[in-house]
């Protein structure tokens, strides 16, 4: 008879038993245990042995253990690993490590899991032991239950309070490193099978671009065809158990176990699609059936899983969550798509949609939150179903995406209808293509024209343009459509993100009085290409609103700061009238704490504010005056009724100062020496590295720069031996891309090693402002870092008292043009533009004041430059501050605008910071 070894599987079942009975009518923190179906006696797993659970229905995991033999080490560098692998993919801040000899908890401090109690050896030291003295490790256990029970009361290991599930980036990366075995095992099945290998090399050439390849990139086919399949089948996997939620057909997906094979698998998928259609999401993908034996047992791991978890339990919105996060770790790394929350996409809806019953498409349906809202905005205004999914179009470049989409819209009532969802580029939409759909039922072609669409409404990726070039080549195309329709010689910067082309893609098959309803990032409003963007824009589109938030971001998981832009179609050839307006709208709550949103929409429509709404409403003509004057639309959401009446008092700074920025080097290890350096003095030069330091309005250097001109040659002739030394210690240095040094410093007409001292100021201003905005002064010229902007006084003006510069440069005025110059980003910085700095910024001008009133407004600046800046609301109200600017204004006539100028300077800066509310 063969010999029954007890092994870790026949331990941790035993454990699992022992804690259920043990936690049984005890009021603790953890209510139950399992785990029993997602252990493996594979060596590489994805989930821990042991899982504890929070409440009895299981549905919120509180930890997870990982169980040894004694004859594994708990100090075993691989098991550690995995253990942290396992705590990651829980999304779990603790974890038990036992081999029945000892236990060891380690709980996550930052980055990092450390060892917070270990649990004294009791007398077991081989697995033959473990059987026979039960009740040994079982006094143990309840020791670890009764402290684990007490770290979790007393909060030295975290509140678990999210129902999240696991983290599907982590899963995802362990199921991605199967890549090479299924290529291997494509490649084998390819060998054997003409059809199969014909398939892979169609969809090569046709998709081979999406993934940031060529088609004759061969060598990367079969791995990215594995990469595809294999999340493929994870969102598969994922989808079917949320369906649990909505559909009891969907508890077949719990059939598929360790034993059952990959085609019996597809058709257990295939048989929930019938039932409860999703074929976008459940039919059969090429080579779905050829993944690796290691991949196959990871991924019925992960559905044994998802089975003991009761997702029935779990809110709809966690699983949701569970979905996008998906998009952003497998398919979107480099194309950067992220969930449109629901309020936002219905204010997008309700702003650009007018004739419900007319077509609609979001053609970035990313998540399909976009257009799901454009269906139930049909459902509010009495569609009948028919109507709607004939009306409602979405579509996306990427599968998954086209698969959630498809989800957003399933509805009982919708079974066994096509939706209007499929896979498409947005940039080869063309008006009378025939788009193939599938039976939802049976997976027949159904072929449909595209239409002239009358409402665009879409969360444009935010792909930046060196992404851009790689994923979309083609995209900067359009330029040439561009200047022929537009009878332009403009074009597109080239440095455009990817929502800058988009709009002119989307105008060739809108109706003739189509509308767009986009989400952009604000980078359009304050940027050197956003300026070309939107000349161009306006050319093709009239624009009815621009919305931006006043409280908060949109995007929790996004750093970016966005923007909502609705525009109507237009004729390039037929310019827009001065007269006609558009609407500057900001939000004054937090878009999720407005419970209204269409009487929001409403207000915005008829231009009514509330009090959650402002909107500076402004004439194309007016717009072309602050244009003029050189404010940025990013200022247009503030009050600028002032401008008109001051513009005149103003003078361009750079008819006073030169223009210079900072130096950059590239190693500044070398070109600013740390202490004890050795270098003779003749090269070392005063520079102003940062502003971190600089507490008032006037600076010093802060640092030291390495400036030598002279040839390794003229050194030695001179004896200059510190100065070659230092330049000998970095030449045969490399750099991170392991290039020598002297090859990336090289320069013309410049040697390696030298940074030139020409570019002097005598004021600086900084490109990332945070609280304080300030021009600062130096004592003495000196040189400036490259994250700054110097300007020097011209030589016909270096008789003028340079406090007077610096007290018009500090005025509230000059400060609203420079926050109104640049963009506010994630954390609220703002983003200066150095170009238009240069090109537009203004001062009073000090050109039309006697000698009398130079002296008095130099005499009235002094209080604030003896006394430390402040933070700018704080600064604004500052007593001396409000005397410096009451004489100020008075001198130069405008005093009755005075606070409307600081209003409008409070504006902006509050909606910069807003993004921290």
């Amino acid at each position: 008879m063969a010999k029954v070894t007890y092994n870790e599987r026949s331990w941790a079942i035993d454990v699992i038993s022992s804690i259920e009975v043990f936690l049984a009518n005890k009021s603790w923190h953890f209510k139950g245990a399992g785990g029993e179906s997602t252990i493996s006696n594979n060596k590489k797993s994805l989930f821990p042995d042991v899982l504890l659970f929070k409440d009895l229905t299981k549905d919120i995991i509180v930890q997870g253990w990982e169980l040894k033999m004694p004859d594994t080490q708990i100090n075993d560098a691989e098991l550690i690993s995995n253990a942290i692998k396992k705590a990651k993919i829980l999304k779990r801040d603790s974890f038990l490590l036992w081999n029945v000899k000892s236990a060891v908890l380690h709980i996550r401090n930052g980055d990092n899991f450390e060892i917070h109690k270990s649990w004294n050896d009791i007398n077991i030291n081989s697995r033959l032991e473990v059987k026979p003295n039960e009740q040994l490790w079982k006094d143990l256990l309840f020791e670890i239950l009764a402290d684990l029970n007490g770290f979790f009361e007393s909060g030295e290991i975290s509140e678990v309070t999210s129902q999240e599930i696991l983290s599907i980036d982590e899963v995802i990366d362990v199921v991605l490193e199967n890549t090479t075995n299924t290529a291997e095992t494509l490649k084998a099945k390819a060998r054997t099978t003409r059809l199969l290998d014909a398939e892979i090399n169609l969809w090569w050439n046709s998709s081979s671009n999406e993934y940031g390849f060529t088609s004759s990139q061969t060598e990367h086919k079969l791995p990215t065809l594995a990469m595809v399949v294999l999340t493929d089948w994870v969102f598969k996997i994922i989808f079917a158990h949320i369906l649990k939620k909505h559909f009891i057909e969907a508890k077949e997906i719990e059939n598929i176990e360790r034993s059952t094979s990959i085609v019996d698998a597809i058709e257990i998928l295939t048989s929930i699609s019938q039932k409860c259609n999703f074929w976008n999401i459940f039919s059969p993908n090429l080579g779905q059936q050829f993944i690796s034996e290691t991949a196959w047992n990871e991924l019925t791991e992960l559905n044994h899983f998802l089975s003991t978890v009761n997702i029935e339990a779990i809110e709809i919105e966690i699983l949701h969550q569970l979905l996008q996060s998906t998009i952003t770790t497998a398919k979107r790394k480099v194309a950067g798509q992220f969930s449109t929350p629901n309020k936002l996409a219905d204010l997008l809806t309700r702003l650009t949609i007018d004739d419900k019953t007319k077509i609609v498409i979001d053609p970035c349906c990313g998540t399909g939150t976009i257009i799901k809202q454009a269906y139930e905005l049909k459902e509010e205004y009495e569609i009948n179903s028919n109507d709607i999914l004939d009306t409602i179009w979405a579509s996306d470049k990427h599968s998954f995406p086209i698969q959630l989409s498809t989800l957003s819209m399933a509805k009982p009532s919708n079974i066994g209808r096509i939706v209007n969802v499929f896979g498409s580029n947005v940039i080869e939409l063309n008006q009378g293509d025939t788009i193939e759909f599938q039976n939802p039922n049976n997976g027949e072609i159904v072929e449909k024209e595209f239409p002239i669409v009358d409402y665009v409404v879409s969360n444009l990726p935010f792909i930046k343009s060196k992404e851009m070039k790689v994923l979309n080549p083609h995209i900067v195309d359009i330029n040439d459509w561009i200047k022929e329709e537009a009878e332009t010689t403009e074009t597109l910067s080239g440095k455009s993100d990817i929502f800058a082309y988009i709009p002119f893609y989307l105008h060739q098959f809108l109706s003739e009085n189509g509308k767009i309803g986009l989400i952009l990032s604000n980078a359009w409003l304050g940027t050197d290409y956003g300026e070309k963007f939107l000349e161009l824009f306006q050319k093709f589109f009239k624009i009815d609103f621009v919305v931006i938030s006043g409280k908060g971001k949109w995007f929790n998981n996004a750093d970016v700061v966005t923007t909502i832009l609705v525009a109507s179609k237009k004729d390039p050839k037929t310019p827009t009238t001065d007269a006609s307006e558009i609407s500057f709208c900001t939000l004054k709550e937090e878009l999720e704490e407005i419970d209204d949103i269409k009487t929001l929409s409403d207000n915005i429509i008829v231009n009514t504010e509330s009090e959650n709404l402002t909107i500076n409403r402004y004439s194309v003509a007016q717009i072309n005056s602050f244009e003029d004057f050189g404010i940025p639309w990013s200022g247009y959401f503030s009050n600028l009724s002032w401008v008109a009446n001051v513009k005149d008092r103003f003078i361009n700074t750079s008819d006073i100062f030169h223009f210079t920025r900072g130096e950059r080097r590239g190693w500044n290890p070398m070109f600013y020496p740390a202490s004890g350096h050795n270098i003779e003095q003749e090269y070392i030069k005063p520079v102003l590295k940062h502003l971190r330091g600089t507490t008032n309005l006037e600076c010093v250097s802060n640092a030291e720069a390495f400036c030598c001109s002279r040839s390794i040659e003229e050194l030695e002739n001179l004896g200059h031996n510190g100065a070659i030394a230092w330049i000998n210690s970095f030449e045969n240095q490399r750099n991170g891309t392991n290039r020598p040094l002297p090859e990336v410093l090289a320069k013309p007409n410049m040697y390696w090693y030298e940074m030139s001292t020409e570019n002097m100021a005598d004021f600086v201003a900084n490109v990332n402002y945070d609280k304080s905005l300030f021009i600062a002064k130096f004592e003495n010229r000196s040189f400036i870092d490259q994250r700054m902007i110097g300007f020097s006084v011209k030589d016909e003006y270096l008789q003028e008292n340079k406090t007077l510069y610096l007290a018009l440069l500090n005025s509230t005025v000059s400060l609203f043009l420079i926050e109104s110059f640049g963009f506010g980003r994630g954390l609220g910085a703002l983003d200066l533009r150095a170009t238009k700095f240069e090109r537009d910024f203004k001062i009073l001008n000090p050109n039309i004041l006697t000698d009398e009133q130079k002296l008095q407004i130099v005499e009235l600046f002094r209080p604030m430059m003896q006394r430390n800046r402040l933070p700018l609301e704080q600064e604004l109200e500052s007593a001396d501050r409000i005397a410096f600017e009451n004489a100020l204004m008075g001198i130069y006539g405008i005093s009755e605008y005075y606070e409307p100028i600081k209003n409008s300077l409070k504006q902006l800066y509050r909606i910069r910071f807003a993004v921290k509310d």
